[in-house]
């Protein structure tokens, strides 16, 4: 790895973050406000619709309420759009700095954090999705924080804000369970069931209140209508968890090619070069160009991985890419389920480029020796 800079170089890493979020300020300013591309998808209307529920009193749980939740807040505070996009503004900022921080501490590298900044800031659907009043970047901005808090040793903190991305996201939901297994079994137990219970909390309280007002518990229903979408059958909001599951396998077993076939294509749609789908443009071909580019942002991210060792923030960066592909793969998939992971597989990426040059540069030297 690129070896760390003199302290000289920190009044220089100071001056190109403050002008990184600067230009990145403008560039998310043009995207939302100024750009003609719409707010709103069937989602963003389904979301506005549970919060004026939520705030009648009521609790709709199709969706998990995390960012009905959000939207609440905000519209006591500011005109629903014009509030709505100001926080994908400023969050999308606040992330463009925690993944600095997230890379500074883990490489102990300013010029990989700064270059990890610097991508995410001109990274085209982390952009693209500040115009969007959808889940992204709210969900981005509690993972990020999360991993960032984690980092400072402040567990409890760092699970609350784990436990509010996935009440916003809940294909994350591998995320807390897989890293707490990995923690338990690298002798960090006491630290894995502090971190996991501080996770629980926000979750809990959510279908606890949703349980008391509708007498459901649970943070979603839309998991079994996805369900019925993935194999393209007719769905009823009658229709339970089980019957849905019971509609899977049977689907599985009695069409098995075409089941392997769609699973393939809901793979390809989340991390492949030229997606058939892409949120935006649609069939944009110059959009999907540029949504492809998570394919190679995802093999430098696991190399990056590789390099970086068995260490438990590098573990954690991997685990939102591995929960998304996990789920989605098994159902149907849309391009923009992978935004909230992109940020930290920019950052394996970067130190996996920063490895690569390290590398060459040491067998030059070697050769010329």
């Amino acid at each position: 790895m690129i070896s760390s800079p003199k302290p000289a170089d920190f009044y220089i890493k100071n001056i190109t973050l403050l002008f990184l979020i600067i230009l990145a300020f403008f560039i998310r300013i043009i995207g939302a406000t100024y750009s003609g591309m719409p707010h709103y998808t069937i989602d963003s209307q389904n979301y506005i619709w549970q919060a004026e529920i939520l705030k009648k009193g009521g609790y709709d749980n199709y969706f998990p309420n995390g960012y009905p939740l959000i939207i609440l807040v905000v519209s006591l505070f500011s005109p629903l759009e014009i509030g709505l996009l100001w926080l994908n503004i400023i969050l999308s900022l606040c992330t463009i700095l925690l993944i600095y921080l997230i890379a500074e501490n883990l490489s102990g590298n300013i010029y990989i954090a700064l270059f990890s900044a610097a991508v995410l800031a001109f990274y085209p659907t982390q952009v693209n999705y500040v115009h969007y009043i959808l889940t992204e970047v709210p969900v981005t901005f509690f993972l990020a924080l999360s991993v960032y808090l984690f980092q400072k040793e402040k567990l409890i903190y760092s699970g609350l804000a784990l436990g509010f991305a996935i009440i916003i996201r809940t294909t994350l939901i591998f995320v807390p369970f897989l890293f707490f297994i990995y923690l338990y079994f690298n002798h960090k137990r006491m630290e894995g069931i502090k971190w996991f219970l501080s996770f629980l909390i926000i979750p809990l309280l959510l279908m606890s209140y949703g349980y008391i007002v509708s007498g459901y518990f649970t943070l979603g229903r839309n998991f079994t209508h996805n369900i019925y979408v993935t194999i393209n059958e007719h769905y009823n909001a009658s229709y339970s968890k089980t019957q849905g599951i019971t509609a899977y396998l049977n689907y599985m077993i009695s069409s098995p090619v075409q089941f392997l076939t769609d699973r393939i294509h809901s793979f390809w749609n989340l991390w492949g070069f030229l997606p058939s789908v892409a949120d935006g443009f649609r069939s944009g071909f110059k959009y999907r160009i540029l949504v492809g580019l998570r394919f190679p942002l995802l093999i430098l991210g696991i190399y990056g991985y590789m390099k970086s060792g068995s260490k438990a923030i590098p573990v954690l960066l991997i685990l939102p890419a591995i929960s998304i592909t996990l789920i989605h793969t098994m159902f149907f998939s849309n391009t923009r389920f992978t935004i909230p992971a992109e940020p930290f597989l920019i950052i394996l990426a970067v130190i996996g480029i920063g490895s690569i040059i390290q590398n060459n540069f040491t067998k030059k030297k070697d050769y010329s020796a």
